[in-house]
Parts: C-alpha cells; structure tokens; sequence
C-alpha cells in the first residue's frame, strides 16, 4: 500500500488530531488492538508515594494529578489547567516525590517540617555563612533540595536572621 499525503503545518492542536486520527487509522489497517493490551492491570504499574507527601497542602494537588492523570473535581477550567501545567515539572521516584528544574536535574522536594533545618543548615550551618539570601537560595537547589516557596522563605529567614 502506498499513500500520498500532504500535510500542510497549522496550530499544533490540529497537529497532535491528526496524528493521533493517522495512528489510529494505522491500528485499523494493521490490525493491532493496543486497548486490549491496556486492559491487564497487573502490567500498569501505579506510582506510590509516602503519606507525608499526600498530606501536605504543598503538594496534594500535585500528587492527584500524578496519580489520576487528571485535576480534582470542583476546580475551574484555568486552575485545572494551571495544576496540570505545574505538575508537569514533578514526577514520583521510590515513593518520593521530586521536582526537575529547568535543565533537567531531578531535586528532592522536602516537606515543611524540614525546610526549617535546611533553610538553618545553609545559611548559618556548614554549608553557610551568613551569605546573602540570593546565594543562599542558589545554594539549596544545587545541593538537590526544593520545596514551592523557597525563595520567599529563604528571603524572610536570612533578612530576620538578627546577626545579618
């Protein structure tokens, strides 16, 4: 079989409608049924992670739409997609969850009861020195830790840190 197409390049909504409509129309020709493969719920690995991490009103939504594929009812269509957007940058690993930061360097996301340490570790500790809380917020994602508010909490800890 032999086919001539053109496709001419538009917005790539109709692009991704498209490719998806030629895979399936190539699953038809073939004969090949992926539905049935899905079916089998021993293959389907579902990630899991520590209830800490479920809890937290940091990362809850987030961890929903890890698991659901999808956004918690009772939101509104631009928070929906909003939560979506964000939680892309997440992923779960050995029951933990991890942020990836622009270059693709995988950080461990702490939950609240640990950012204090950390925040205390980097700026006064070993790691510190009383530095500025720019450097300081630089420091902690080069060491592999990240949390949502790192730079206003590291902002407010170093400016009312009374030695500085």
């Amino acid at each position: 079989m032999e086919y001539d197409i053109e496709i001419k390049p538009t917005k790539l909504m109709k692009g991704q409608v498209l490719a998806k409509l030629m895979a399936e129309s190539n699953c038809e020709a073939l004969d090949i049924n992926f539905i049935g493969a899905l079916d089998d719920e021993e293959d389907m690995v579902t990630p899991k992670t520590s209830e800490p991490f479920i809890d937290s009103c940091w990362y809850a939504d987030i961890i929903f739409v890890l698991l659901n594929l999808q956004a918690p009812l009772g939101l509104t269509i631009t928070k929906a997609r909003f939560l979506k957007m964000k939680s892309l940058r997440y992923c779960i690993l050995d029951n933990a969850l991890f942020w990836k930061d622009i270059s693709g360097i995988i950080l461990n996301c702490l939950l609240k009861d640990e950012v204090d340490k950390i925040m205390q570790e980097f700026h006064v500790g070993d790691c510190g020195g009383h530095l500025y809380w720019k450097t300081t917020t630089e420091k902690i994602p080069t060491a592999g830790f990240y949390w949502p508010t790192l730079f206003s909490d590291v902002k407010k800890h170093v400016t009312s840190y009374h030695k500085c």
